[in-house]
């Protein structure tokens, strides 16, 4: 690339702005945009309320006692195999103190 105003060939030049081709006698290059651009956008979107629970675990569904606390309600937690040879492991989250139990076998 060469310098419209002189002819010289442009080099490159490393700016605040980040690298650009620069004249060596310091001429501009009127459409090289050698400005910094900054954009200010307004967040249009409200945000989410917040909601504050009274501790109780709102996916404990299914009936499972606790033998912490005794609740009567708590959360299935399935983990999926690693191996192909290796069987599903279910666990019985409490809705109320948050104790995981391991259930043996397979659920239904």
């Amino acid at each position: 690339m060469f310098c419209k105003t002189c002819g010289g060939l442009l080099i490159l030049k490393k700016t605040p702005y980040g690298k650009w081709m620069a004249c060596p006698q310091g001429h501009a290059q009127p459409e090289l945009n050698q400005e910094q651009v900054t954009s200010v956008e307004k967040n249009l979107k409200q945000g989410r309320k917040m909601e504050v629970s009274d501790g109780i675990n709102i996916l404990a569904v299914h009936d499972h006692t606790c033998k912490k606390c005794g609740h009567d309600k708590a959360e299935l937690l399935e983990i999926m195999p690693s191996y192909s040879d290796e069987d599903c492991i279910f666990r019985m989250k409490c809705g109320n103190c948050g104790v995981v139990e391991q259930l043996e076998g397979k659920v239904k």
